[in-house]
């Protein structure tokens, strides 16, 4: 997909990978970039803006557990731009202690999220086409017991997005579903001193995490934008140690 003139909106924008990713999306002419997170930040918002004064830059509040607040951030992208080209959704948290919070974040936000910013980019429709990007994780991929919440929550992603993916909604809506797996990436979430397991005897699953080889937030956010452009409809990249890599499906069972 060519990204220049489109409308783009990105979930949690100013996360770790989500602001990276946004100053790529800088230097690609979008049209909008509307970025959807629960707290502004002025200071980035205006960086975004001085890499490109052709672009609109736009941050509108939303918080992706209320789902009523999602319904009233997307009807506000299109009474002001009509169309959604692009929809990433970034949200995450690391919450074991807070089941619910972690679910409804990481999870049921990017659901209904997708479901209300549907009906603006399915062509059978109000949209013209586009592409939608799930950012999971490699622990949607293949489990780990330090953060057993977490990787459940991206497993559900993972099924979500390869689910939407089907033929049968992409042939009528000529939305693309896809999804970046990010490995060990720097961010605010990954740093987080006071991050804990699943299990508080899992606390060496988390120590030893500080051994392993970690990639920085701008090796993933433009990897996110290098994915937008392929808009590979029911495709998974993983995002890890500085390359980027198409994940090969095994199949366990056909309808």
């Amino acid at each position: 997909m060519d990204l220049t003139g489109k409308n783009v909106v990105f979930v949690a924008g100013f996360g770790g990978i989500g602001f990276e990713a946004c100053k790529q999306l800088m230097n690609r002419n979008v049209a909008n970039l509307f970025l959807l997170d629960i707290m502004e930040n002025p200071t980035g918002l205006q960086q975004l803006q001085d890499l490109n004064k052709n672009t609109k830059v736009t941050y509108l509040k939303c918080d992706v557990t209320d789902k009523n607040c999602i319904k009233n951030v997307i009807n506000q992208v299109v009474e002001s731009v009509q169309y959604i080209d692009v929809l990433v959704n970034g949200a995450g948290v690391v919450a074991e202690r807070n089941v619910e919070f972690a679910v409804n974040v990481n999870l049921i936000g990017l659901i209904n999220t997708t479901l209300e910013a549907m009906p603006y980019m399915d062509k059978s429709q109000k949209g013209r086409g586009g592409v939608i990007l799930n950012i999971a994780s490699v622990l949607g991929l293949e489990p780990w017991g330090g953060i057993s919440v977490y990787s459940a929550t991206k497993f559900g992603v993972v099924g979500f997005t390869r689910s939407m993916a089907d033929p049968f909604y992409y042939n009528r809506s000529g939305v693309a579903f896809t999804g970046l797996c990010p490995g060990l990436t720097i961010t605010p979430m990954t740093t987080n001193p006071d991050m804990s397991p699943t299990l508080e005897d899992a606390k060496p699953l988390i120590d030893k995490l500080c051994t392993a080889e970690w990639q920085p937030a701008a090796k993933a956010g433009e990897h996110v934008v290098q994915v937008l452009e392929m808009a590979q409809n029911d495709s998974l990249w993983i995002s890890d140690r500085g390359a980027l890599s198409k994940v090969e499906y095994k199949v366990y069972w056909e309808s």
